[in-house]
């Protein structure tokens, strides 16, 4: 077998080292250490694909969806999603689960998630600058294709009935026999808790959790400003300046509703 040996090597004593040879060999190794850190981080990334999928099954009357999205720059306070058809009217019964999650300008959680509702986002730069305003607010007990309300939240067997503050959606809970203050979450109605205890901040953005049940109809989903915007959830600009009167703070929210 030494016979067939094609890469015979020389004699020890007729190998030679050089400095040459030396710098050779340690750019060799250092390339092949390169190579390897390269091709690991490549096998390592995350390869993000965008896909279309056409649902063939047309008897289907009904279909689930599951988003989350992230706005790093609209804070959860006014951020509402909402389900409006080719009329611009509410779809109405819609089983939903919807969570907010404040964010930090560098993108940290911030307190306690927020357990929203489909909401009436604003359409128009009207609406946009009547937001927050005493005359925004909602006076129903059941939501209708053209006004949305904060939901009970599955404790009512019509997903339109409206618990209007944190002790009715509590009761209501109650009522079932269910956990009023949930670990992982505050109800939107209790926002003011959530805020109290880790106070907005400037440049604040909102991640959005959410699954839908719906009827297969016409219609597209809406993410905008809150038509019921709760000041009190905001850090507007120029706001610690006490000597604003009611007109100036709500001038200087309009503008900044508007700059978003």
């Amino acid at each position: 077998m030494k016979s067939l040996d094609a890469f015979g090597r020389p004699v020890q004593e007729f190998q030679v080292k050089t400095a040459c040879g030396g710098y050779l060999s340690v750019c060799a190794f250092v390339l092949i250490a390169g190579l390897l850190c390269t091709e690991l981080q490549y096998f390592l990334e995350l390869d993000t694909r965008d896909e279309m999928l056409i649902d063939l099954n047309q008897e289907r009357k009904y279909l689930n969806i599951s988003l989350q999205i992230a706005f790093l720059k609209v804070p959860c306070s006014m951020l509402s999603m909402n389900l409006i058809d080719t009329k611009k009217a509410n779809v109405m019964h819609v089983v939903h689960e919807i969570y907010k999650t404040r964010l930090s300008s560098s993108g940290d959680k911030i307190g306690m998630r927020i357990r929203d509702s489909l909401q009436t986002v604003a359409q128009s730069f009207g609406d946009i600058a009547l937001a927050g305003t005493s005359g925004a607010s909602i006076k129903t007990t059941h939501a209708t294709t053209h006004l949305r309300c904060h939901s009970c939240f599955q404790s009512h067997i019509d997903e339109d009935d409206c618990c209007a503050s944190c002790d009715d959606v509590r009761r209501e809970f109650r009522t079932r026999g269910w956990n009023d203050r949930p670990k992982d979450y505050i109800f939107a109605q209790c926002a003011e808790e959530a805020y109290t205890q880790d106070p907005p901040q400037s440049d604040e953005g909102c991640k959005i959790e959410a699954m839908l049940h719906v009827r297969k109809v016409p219609a597209s989903l809406r993410f905008g400003i809150d038509r019921h915007v709760k000041p009190s959830l905001l850090k507007l600009p120029q706001e610690s300046q006490k000597d604003l009167g009611d007109e100036a703070r709500a001038e200087v929210r309009a503008e900044y509703l508007q700059t978003l």
